[in-house]
């Protein structure tokens, strides 16, 4: 069980940092998503068969029933022109198509000295190149029974990334990175340059060259492969199905068995994202400026964070006077590196920290 939650963390946490980027939005996405994966699983509330409109209404990303392969009457067991041998690299770049849909599953049922794990994780993307825009929701249940629920869902839209655990709080954050090729490396660990072609067959509506690997090698060191079959479009190119099982024997004390599948639809068809109904961009209100120069900018809860190539002493001599002008009024505070304002009922915070570079800012607002 172990090795299966260290996996989970390591997928959510990686994509987590891809999209928000370094400094101080990073610091809060990464306790965020650590609390939600390893410690907070029974207050995340996930379904069985999720769609964006728990937590927030962005793009429809619940797939469609996968039908099964459909081999040709008469599969082609060498390449032709039309079919050349493809590149791993190439058939896993999701990245250079203008939009698809993806759908991941994971089921696995382990023994240890702990008793019986098992459960099922789904992954739901919806992907757009141009403007560049994702939906993104993982679901699931682990434990004995699959008792435990998990869920977490993202969309990144217009240069804002919107992230929510299952409850009613979105958090908002800017983002400074590209989209890029965010999961295609989970394609890209299992399709192997040295398969073996199966044949020609049609699946998710595509026409495809059926692989086969061979290699039995250890998979991310938890295991031997026990089987490893993928099929590419031979119109985009990409890989559209993927089917992988591996077994784990004895592994610092656990046993089990493991199943992950993965298909590909709606290549280059219109897709719409958008942001979650109701959900404010991260900022501050008009009465309170954002520093020239601020970067990796996030906001939640009534908190904004971000980080800035100044001292303190000029964040805080910018702050003193914008803050002033704009009629709030400075209040004495206790610790150097905090400043407290107040105008018509709302409460002001200002932290600042330039113990580390760039500097960074929080900037927290009540509400009488």
């Amino acid at each position: 069980m172990h090795h299966r939650v260290r996996f989970l963390s390591l997928v959510v946490l990686v994509f987590a940092l891809m999209v928000t980027g370094c400094g101080t939005a990073q610091r809060v996405v990464e306790e965020a998503v650590q609390e939600a994966v390893s410690e907070a699983v029974e207050e995340v509330a996930s379904s069985e068969e999720p769609t964006s409109s728990k937590g927030g209404k962005g793009s429809e990303t619940t797939s469609q029933p996968t039908a099964e392969p459909e081999e040709d009457d008469e599969p082609t067991e060498e390449p032709s022109s039309e079919e050349e041998a493809f590149d791993p690299d190439e058939a896993t770049a999701f990245d250079a198509l203008d939009s698809y849909r993806m759908t991941q599953i994971m089921r696995w049922q382990a023994e240890s000295d702990e008793g019986t794990d098992e459960g099922e994780m789904r992954w739901e993307i919806a992907y757009v190149r141009e403007p560049a825009a994702m939906h993104w929701i993982m679901s699931g249940s682990e434990g004995p029974g699959a008792d435990d629920e998990l869920y977490m869902e993202m969309i990144q839209v217009e240069g804002t990334s919107y992230m929510n655990y299952g409850d009613e709080e979105w958090m908002a954050m800017t983002s400074d990175e590209d989209l890029g090729d965010v999961w295609s490396y989970a394609p890209g660990d299992f399709v192997d340059s040295d398969s073996q072609r199966v044949g020609t067959e049609t699946v998710n509506g595509y026409r495809s060259v059926h692989y086969r690997s061979t290699d039995t090698a250890a998979y991310f060191g938890m295991g031997q492969l026990t089987e490893a079959d993928y099929w590419v479009s031979t119109e985009h190119d990409v890989v559209v199905r993927g089917v992988v099982g591996w077994v784990v024997d004895d592994m610092d004390g656990e046993s089990g068995e493991w199943h992950m599948e993965w298909d590909v639809t709606d290549i280059n068809e219109p897709i719409t994202i958008v942001a979650p109904e109701g959900v404010a961009k991260p900022g501050l209100p008009e009465d309170v400026p954002l520093m020239a120069g601020a970067s990796n900018v996030s906001s939640m809860m009534g908190m904004t964070n971000f980080e800035i190539e100044a001292t303190a002493e000029e964040v805080t001599a910018f702050y003193m006077e914008a803050l002033e002008d704009n009629g709030w009024t400075h209040e004495e505070s206790p610790l150097p590196i905090m400043h407290a304002f107040n105008k018509d009922g709302r409460e002001l915070t200002l932290m600042i920290d330039d113990e580390q570079t760039p500097t960074a800012v929080t900037i927290m607002i009540a509400e009488d």
